[in-house]
């Protein structure tokens, strides 16, 4: 349960503990859902109907969110794209952190790869890290640490981003981003 500017959000708080070294090639299991993706689908399904207070659940979630996390900051997006919806996938990137050059959503596995494409142009090496899940059953709220430097400035960023993902038959079909926590709590609050 979370408590923001006086109201209460009902969630599972999955707190995360990384790896101390990231996995920098897949795992057997991350290399057969490339090669057979169709059996993501069903898989995921059926751990995210389990209640989110089940321990399953938690250690279920908290292993997928870091492999994928993992699988970015490697920049394996074959692997990523598995877990995405390819026709209903919808990413709000945060207008706080976009230039403004960049569109306001991007749709399907082609907008995310456009989206990256772009974003690794502005910071080559960027990561993300994630550090805690809330977990709201068909929706999960990652708080994760974004870092690296500009590409033509080379000045470090380092911050806070509130990642909401939203989930429907076991893939990802809608990601939201926020620098502030509260309006990533009420985006949840509103679509409950």
């Amino acid at each position: 349960m979370s408590q923001e500017s006086g109201k209460t959000v009902n969630g599972v708080r999955i707190a995360l503990h990384p790896p101390g070294s990231a996995r920098q090639r897949r795992a057997l299991d991350e290399r057969l859902r490339v090669r057979f993706p169709a059996l993501v689908r069903p898989v995921g399904a059926a751990f995210l109907r389990l209640p989110p207070s089940w321990r399953l659940r938690r250690l279920m979630l908290a292993r997928s969110i870091l492999r994928a996390y993992a699988a970015a900051n490697r920049r394996d997006f074959d692997l990523i794209l598995t877990a995405y919806d390819a026709r209903l996938y919808e990413y709000h990137p945060s207008a706080d952190l976009m230039p403004p050059d960049f569109e306001p959503v991007y749709h399907g596995h082609s907008g995310y790869l456009a989206f990256w494409r772009r974003w690794l142009d502005v910071f080559p090496d960027i990561r993300w890290d994630p550090e805690e899940i809330l977990d709201f059953g068909n929706r999960a709220l990652v708080t994760t640490r974004q870092s690296g430097h500009g590409s033509t400035s080379d000045i470090a960023v380092d911050e806070r981003v509130f990642q909401l993902f939203t989930f429907r038959a076991g893939l990802v079909i809608r990601q939201e981003d926020f620098l502030d926590r509260a309006k990533a709590l009420q985006a949840v609050e509103v679509s409950e």
